[in-house]
């Protein structure tokens, strides 16, 4: 969960960004009328991952965890002519929002395909269209090894693995948190991240956010 009160810092960042679209503006406003405002993306935090995934030339992208579009709309900007980006959502609500925006994107040089399932029954069935450039995994934080799993055989060699929220608050190295994570998600996220960290499989780094974000490239 992001903070409500900006700090400086948070100020200093968001004066230098442009101001958002108006649909990247919709969907934040989607999110705050499901109540789920303080889990979007900041637009410094959706500003890096457009720039990581634009220099790293990725083409054929995969999300998990869409709820109402914001993220995915900085993904699919950053892609190429011809790039396509799936992205994968389960809650119907959640989609219903993210499609209204999608809707509203001039998808005739690449694409958004919105996926709605379970995203561990759904990876599965979108994995003919690969091997991907990349994947952001911002969704259910009980099944992140299962993403991981999925990403290291779907990936192409020197892909791109984006992961949000890797630090729960602090849970992970045992922070009393206001948000209550289950045993199962802070040992899974662990997991996680001590797997992202083998030198054998990933060359990575985290990135000091407030959430935590974690940049691997798959070897």
């Amino acid at each position: 969960m992001r903070e409500t009160v900006l700090t400086n810092k948070d100020n200093y960042l968001a004066s230098l960004l442009k101001d958002e679209t108006e649909l990247k503006q919709q969907s934040r406003k989607y999110a705050e009328e499901l109540g789920l405002a303080r889990i979007s993306i900041s637009a410094a935090e959706a500003q890096l991952i457009k720039t990581l995934v634009r220099t790293h030339g990725a083409k054929r992208f995969v999300e998990i965890g869409t709820l109402t579009g914001l993220s995915a709309q900085y993904l699919w900007e950053a892609l190429p002519e011809g790039g396509e980006l799936w992205t994968l959502e389960k809650d119907p609500k959640h989609g219903e929002m993210a499609a209204r925006i999608f809707a509203q994107l001039d998808q005739s040089k690449k694409k958004i395909h919105l996926v709605m399932g379970d995203a561990r029954e759904e990876l599965e069935k979108i994995s003919a269209a690969g091997p991907f450039d990349g994947v952001f995994i911002d969704g259910n934080k009980a099944a992140y090894f299962d993403y991981l799993t999925w990403a290291e055989k779907n990936l192409r060699p020197g892909g791109l693995v984006l992961a949000d929220n890797v630090f729960l608050s602090g849970a992970v190295w045992g922070e009393t948190t206001q948000q209550r994570f289950s045993e199962k998600q802070i040992r899974v996220m662990q997991e996680f991240n001590k797997r992202l960290a083998d030198p054998n499989l990933f060359e990575g780094a985290i990135v000091p956010t407030f959430e935590g974000l974690y940049i691997a490239i798959k070897k």
